[in-house]
């Protein structure tokens, strides 16, 4: 019975060690695929480049502070004014010829290329440059035309803990948040827009949130109402049926399935 009794402990041992060798692995393999998107995110700074402010620094394209009267710019006065970075999409084509735009929040860390597939699947693990890797890829969905032109287009991106990629897009849940980040700025091939943020709301999988085609003006414009009237923010902005409308979408914690949704209306610059 005592050497039966060994053996069991051996056996015991031997899967115990295997478990945490099994273990062990996947956490360097995890640890190693963030390393390897971290490095590979940081590299995109040689794909963008930033106006220069008066001090001759690079500047993100923030607004302006006023008149000088401290009085503020007038909202139509800034959208023109609007510095955009410029981004090489050329080089990027040459990495990725599925790239069809640039998202900037001159805010926080969402400054990534679009990519875009021919499923709704392929970005949610592979990078911009095609590597296979759990971070993914900002991605704009396959049913949307690439040069953003339909009434609606959708982009997703990951909920990353470490807050890279549309992470920060939880923080619009906030009025205060939102009165003080009002616009994005989206960067094409074909042409530049802001990103001028009207609603946000936190939205199950079963929700329209995602219809990309409607079937009349007023179908859209009641759309568009329904996604005002469960919104988290209020916002000035007020889109028509005349409107593009790009919705950003993300993970979201409140419920299983929950996502985040912020909608804003393109307006080209």
């Amino acid at each position: 019975m005592k050497g039966m009794g060994k053996v069991l402990l051996c056996i015991l041992a031997g899967i115990l060690a295997a478990i945490f060798g099994m273990s062990g692995y996947r956490i360097w393999e995890i640890m190693h695929e963030r390393k390897t998107a971290e490095h590979a995110y940081e590299k995109l700074d040689m794909f963008i480049r930033f106006p220069e402010t008066a001090g001759g620094t690079a500047s993100g394209a923030g607004l302006p502070e006023g008149d000088g009267a401290g009085q503020n710019t007038d909202r139509a006065d800034v959208r023109q004014a609007v510095s955009f970075p410029e981004v090489d999409f050329n080089s990027l084509g040459s990495i990725n010829r599925g790239i069809v735009g640039w998202i900037y929040d001159e805010f926080s860390v969402i400054n990534y290329p679009i990519a875009q597939a021919g499923d709704n699947e392929y970005y949610l693990d592979h990078m911009f440059d095609g590597q296979t890797n759990p971070d993914g890829c900002i991605f704009l969905d396959c049913r949307n035309r690439s040069d953003f032109s339909d009434s609606h287009c959708i982009i997703y991106g990951h909920y990353m803990k470490s807050g890279a990629m549309f992470a920060a897009l939880a923080n619009y849940k906030s009025q205060a948040y939102f009165e003080e980040h009002p616009r994005m700025l989206l960067m094409t091939p074909d042409g530049n827009y802001t990103v001028e943020l009207f609603a946000g709301y936190v939205a199950d999988i079963q929700d329209d949130a995602w219809v990309t085609a409607f079937a009349s003006e007023a179908d859209y414009e009641a759309w568009i109402a329904e996604s005002i009237s469960k919104s988290l923010i209020v916002s000035d902005v007020r889109p028509s049926a005349s409107d593009h409308i790009l919705t950003l979408s993300t993970c979201s914690y409140e419920f299983p399935d929950a996502r985040f949704v912020l909608l804003g209306v393109l307006k080209a610059q």
